[in-house]
């Protein structure tokens, strides 16, 4: 069921299969977890995102799971023996034999440049992330969706894309560059509304309930469809959009979520629906009718929009509303270097360059034309560890050589 979920986003078919790559990361998403789990990461809290069959997104009771994960792992690499991390530098380029095989890289000063150094390896894994943070007309974005630079971004301007064009050079293949999903819901910072990077706001919020209503206090998608579609839908709107949150809601999501963007000054709370919908001139009225609609189908346990799960309904206009003004932003791209199942990175020529592995939003082929919600997470641990391992077993045989 999870790679079929996980097809469809990508195909927006029922009619195609999941693909192999998609097999893999279904099929391994389970050890992936318990590999987290042997190494102290606990993601403890469930949850069904947009475009899930099933209740099936793990994470933790506080804090993010993505920075979670990262530090956990950061810090066990710390302290181990067998692993340098360098900081401030940028590789800049792949060395290969006469054979064309990938025995190591070239690094430079970062963000000077100069000073380069070469790191002989039996193999080379690029992790290196996605090219949504960077929009000049020097850029992967500017190549491939120019008709997105002009939107936010919950990308930092280090997720430029250099690993893949590192990866071009030597002749690596490219594919699904021109797939960038747009995320519905990054915060609107009031501070600071027309900033380029702009917060995202967590998909477990519309996954515990949150409403999308718009400026006439009406709401008009499926909260939790695909995030392609809700992104479509919002660009129809006029005027500002809400993420809406009753007091069911909030506290599901008070640690981390409500707890984080309130200190970030991205939410504001409100005592009733009323003194929400007088203080960003909302019509009551429609507000109150909205509601009413839309608990009589959470009763019914339908929605016209496809809409199947109602949690923390009914709302009451009399309750305690926390909210948010949201937007689509930049988030993912799932374009990279097109890997197999064993994530070797592949060559324009059709076969696999010796020695060179991704893994991450860097690789390609796997969520096709659209990715699903919390798949990011999961690509990166499944493909992490399928590189790893995959590299491990080439360089031991290079040994033997």
């Amino acid at each position: 069921m999870f790679a079929k979920d996980t097809a469809f986003s990508g195909y927006k078919t029922h009619a195609l299969p999941p693909n192999p790559l998609q097999n893999v990361l279904a099929g391994n998403s389970g050890p992936g977890h318990e590999w987290l789990q042997s190494y102290g990461i606990k993601l403890t809290v469930l949850s069904q995102n947009g475009g899930h069959s099933a209740k099936r997104t793990h994470r933790p009771t506080k804090g993010g799971a993505g920075s979670y994960i990262t530090n956990s792992l950061l810090r066990k690499l710390k302290k181990n023996p067998n692993c340098t991390i360098i900081n401030k530098k940028r590789v800049c380029d792949l060395l290969q034999d006469n054979q064309g095989r990938v025995n190591g890289v070239v690094y430079e000063d970062f963000p000077s440049g100069g000073n380069r150094k070469y790191v002989r390896a039996p193999a080379v894994i690029f992790a290196t992330g996605g090219f949504g943070g960077r929009r000049g007309k020097d850029s992967l974005l500017y190549r491939y969706r120019p008709d997105l630079v002009d939107l936010p971004t919950s990308n930092p301007s280090s997720a430029s894309g250099d690993g893949m064009v590192i990866a071009e050079k030597i002749g690596a293949k490219l594919v699904d560059m021109e797939y960038v999903q747009v995320h519905p819901t990054g915060f609107i910072d009031p501070k600071n509304p027309e900033a380029e990077e702009q917060t995202l706001a967590t998909e477990a919020l519309r996954g515990h309930g949150a409403l999308l209503i718009n400026q006439q206090g009406k709401r008009f998608v499926n909260e939790i469809y695909h995030r392609d579609w809700v992104s479509e839908a919002e660009k129809a709107q006029k005027g500002n959009i809400y993420l809406v949150m009753n007091s069911g809601v909030a506290k599901e999501t008070q640690v981390p979520f409500v707890k984080q963007y309130t200190a970030l000054g991205l939410l504001e709370h409100y005592p009733s629906g009323k003194e929400f919908c007088e203080t960003v001139k909302m019509p009551y009225t429609q507000f109150c009718d909205t509601l009413q609609v839309y608990n009589d189908l959470a009763a019914r346990g339908y929605c016209p929009s496809g809409k199947k799960l109602f949690p923390n309904a009914p709302f009451d206009p009399e309750d305690k509303y926390v909210v948010g003004i949201v937007t689509p932003l930049v988030h993912y791209v799932m374009g990279g270097i097109l890997i197999n199942k064993k994530a070797e990175a592949q060559h324009v020529k059709g076969h696999s360059i010796p020695g060179f592995y991704a893994a991450g939003e860097t690789a390609g082929g796997i969520h096709c034309k659209n990715r699903l919600a919390g798949n990011s997470l999961v690509d990166c641990v499944v493909f992490g560890r399928v590189a790893g391992a995959a590299a491990a077993e080439y360089a031991k045989s290079q040994s033997k050589l």
